[in-house]
């Protein structure tokens, strides 16, 4: 069966077209392991977890020793918060094949305790043997940083950090280079700078109080993404979904904006609102999979939204804003200790430097034009003073507060795919202040360019 179909849908995230056509292949195809295998893909994005562990064993029983299926399982099992059984599965593939640095990985990123000093050796040999600007070799040199960081080794932990995220961002240097521009120059330019085409406010709303969560990576988004989904409110998550972005970039593609000549002589983008209503409802609507979930509001933690808030208002007037925020020294070293791999900028301290300062100009900006749409929540009051600030939130978003909500580590429809899952399943911690200090001293050279660092 030829996948390519399938990837395309599943890049655009149009899940279920390519759930339609791997069912086609089931009727068709004498060979199902990858049929089984990227059915398994497309029920874990639409959170049928159940469904993906079924298709996933499905295929390990045509081929029983394949590693890929191995480690996809216990991704699913620690987004699910099944500790010991995602444990296993990084085990078994490591058992089936020791060179699987992927693997390490996952085992650090359940727990850095997992991360054994028995693994030093086999990882520094993967860094040796690992082509250059290859992800296995941004992982090791990743995985050796830690090992550094718990001999509180600062001076060789931050050389194999920087080496690793020079290392991931050359692995994938095409794609990096077109995030950076549309991040840094369209995105930056033209957020308030739209022609809104078919704007009618007229019509029917299919949602009516969504709530969108943005800012940084690691600011305590995904602990006020599990707060206010409990059921009592009503409201269905989508993690970091990125329609709207996907949206976006379907219609300005069309001008061929990642050209630099046409990029400097564009002075707006037009966009067709019903169009782009079209597209969100139709991303939306795949995980309305059951009764329960139908009329169910939405939560969107696609963080980088912030550039999209003027085109959010446009499509859902009512929405609610909640830009998530920290302490910007722990700020920029928590995302930077760790190897974000799909965020173009997120590989050198400059790079985090020069995008938090977009991020700081365009949220000015938007506070004062749309205050009643926006609250911004710090993580350090989140966690040390909880019921002032969740009331803060809730009364925003004109949600039902109780004291129940503080229990949502113990929900069993809990889904958690970012970095943070393991630590959010304990519940609301109180807020280290100590944690990043070592690293503040990186910042020294750029405190004269940008202002904030002074505050």
């Amino acid at each position: 069966m030829n996948l390519d179909p399938i990837k395309k849908l599943m890049y655009e995230q149009d899940f279920i077209g390519a759930e339609k056509l791997l069912q086609k292949g089931l009727k068709t195809e004498k060979d199902k392991f990858m049929i089984f295998y990227f059915l398994g893909l497309v029920h874990f994005e639409l959170r049928n977890l159940d469904k993906s562990t079924q298709f996933f064993k499905k295929s390990l029983n045509l081929r029983p020793n394949n590693i890929s299926v191995y480690i996809k399982l216990a991704v699913l099992y620690q987004t699910m918060g099944d500790i010991e059984s995602s444990k296993n599965n990084y085990l078994k593939s490591i058992e089936l094949d020791s060179n699987q640095i992927r693997s390490y990985y996952g085992l650090y990123q359940l727990k850095p305790k997992f991360l054994k000093d028995e693994y030093y050796d086999k990882i520094r040999y993967i860094s040796l043997s690992a082509k250059e600007n290859s992800t296995d070799l941004a992982i090791s040199k990743f995985l050796l940083s830690k090992f550094e960081t718990s001999k509180k080794n600062l001076k060789d932990e931050l050389i194999l950090l920087e080496d690793a995220h020079k290392t991931i961002f050359n692995a994938n240097l095409q794609y990096n280079k077109e995030s950076d521009f549309y991040y840094k120059k369209i995105m930056q330019k033209f957020h308030n700078k739209i022609e809104y085409l078919n704007l009618d406010n007229s019509a029917k709303q299919k949602y009516t109080k969504p709530i969108f969560i943005i800012g940084l990576p690691r600011t305590g988004s995904t602990l006020i993404e599990s707060i206010i989904s409990t059921d009592i409110n009503n409201y269905l998550s989508f993690g970091e979904s990125s329609f709207f972005h996907m949206g976006i970039l379907e219609q300005i593609k069309k001008k061929n904006l990642f050209n630099n000549k046409n990029y400097f002589n564009v002075n707006n983008i037009e966009l067709d609102l019903r169009e782009l209503k079209d597209y969100l409802y139709k991303r939306y609507s795949q995980f309305n999979s059951s009764e329960n979930e139908n009329g169910k509001e939405i939560i969107d933690k696609s963080l980088d939204n912030f550039f999209n808030i003027e085109t959010i208002l446009k499509v859902f007037p009512d929405a609610k804003i909640i830009n998530s925020t920290r302490n910007i020294y722990d700020n920029i070293i928590a995302i930077y200790e760790k190897l974000l791999a799909k965020l173009s900028w997120a590989h050198t301290i400059k790079d985090i430097l020069d995008y938090i300062d977009i991020y700081f100009r365009i949220m000015d900006y938007y506070k004062k034009k749309y205050p009643q749409n926006i609250i911004s929540i710090s993580l350090e009051s989140l966690n040390n003073d909880k019921y002032i600030e969740t009331k803060k939130i809730f009364e925003f978003c004109d949600l039902n507060w109780n004291e129940e909500i503080f229990e949502f580590h113990k929900r069993d429809n809990l889904y958690i795919k970012t970095s943070s899952n393991v630590q959010l399943r304990t519940g609301i911690k109180s807020y280290d202040y100590n944690k990043y200090k070592r690293y503040y001293s990186l910042f020294e050279d750029y405190k004269k360019k940008y202002e904030w660092l002074n505050n």
